[in-house]
């Protein structure tokens, strides 16, 4: 990208007349610059590294001491929305598909595939912007308003069942997912098979994520208690899906839904508790030492 529509681009300031005239390469990670990288120096301490390591320009949001007048310097107001627009410009016509959220974590721990970039930061985008052939996903919504070639992603029909209330069976193999994201997971098989990309079915997900306890609140084993506690269940919009799916399929036991300001209900006796909102830690074993009883 030219010098020039890069300082157009971010609304940045060119702060010398500099004899590169353009870049290759675009990160925040000083660790990666190499020849010809335009660097985010989010931290003005990596500025001399940097150089060193052959940036072509340099990206600041205050003022800083020119240390090398063959490069670019460019200041900015805000390096979020610097890399936002360059993003933006770079992927304006590029495919980018927009997923739920539950959809977009499930792709995100099946991904084994380089090309593959999940928007969750700064250096998401970054990585976008580097890469020539990606598949991008993303779970923001307002990206509908913004990019031309937004894709929505299509479930197709698979050989899903129901093993418990925290696996699922997909043909052959055991999968540490819950049955009620049956149409999310197959939205994600359908995104890394119609792309030919690669993906493992050995993963587990941060959402509705079981933590076995003793009377104690201590955790064991996967399946060596009937006390149970549910990670990663948020108050949005797949909720009442979640809860639905828990109540039909605990019917028999006892169930607690806890919001933060009951979290001195795990104290009473229940077999599944289920945090909205919040995340339960489990209770430490301690340790005997040598002379303890």
């Amino acid at each position: 990208m030219k010098i020039e529509t890069l300082t157009n681009l971010i609304s940045g300031e060119l702060l010398n007349s500099p004899f590169i005239s353009e870049v290759l390469f675009f990160t925040t990670d000083v660790d990666e610059v190499n020849r010809g990288t335009c660097f985010f120096a989010k931290s003005t301490a990596n500025i001399p590294q940097a150089i060193k390591n052959g940036a072509y320009a340099i990206i600041v949001d205050k003022d800083v001491d020119i240390l090398d007048k063959e490069i670019a310097w460019i200041k900015v107001d805000d390096f979020e929305k610097a890399i936002f627009n360059i993003f933006k410009y770079e992927n304006l016509q590029h495919e980018i598909f927009l997923v739920d959220i539950v959809t977009f974590e499930i792709i995100e721990k099946m991904n084994n595939d380089k090309r593959v970039v999940l928007l969750n930061s700064d250096e998401d985008l970054l990585k976008a912007i580097n890469l020539r052939e990606k598949y991008i996903v993303t779970k923001n919504p307002t990206y509908k308003e913004i990019f031309a070639n937004i894709k929505t992603l299509r479930s197709k029909k698979i050989n899903l069942s129901q093993l418990g209330l925290f696996k699922s069976k997909y043909n052959e193999t055991e999968l540490n997912l819950p049955f009620v994201y049956k149409e999310n997971f197959s939205k994600a098989l359908n995104f890394f098979e119609s792309n030919d990309l690669k993906y493992t079915l050995e993963f587990e997900l941060d959402r509705f994520k079981p933590i076995f306890v003793d009377f104690l609140l201590r955790e064991v084993k996967f399946g060596e208690s009937e006390k149970v506690v549910i990670n990663g269940i948020k108050n949005d919009e797949i909720f009442f899906k979640e809860l639905n799916y828990i109540i039909e399929n605990t019917k028999h036991a006892k169930t607690l839904i806890l919001n933060p300001k009951m979290k001195n209900k795990l104290k009473e006796k229940f077999n599944y508790a289920v945090c909205v909102d919040f995340e339960f830690t489990p209770t430490k074993v301690e340790e005997k030492g040598l002379f303890d009883d």
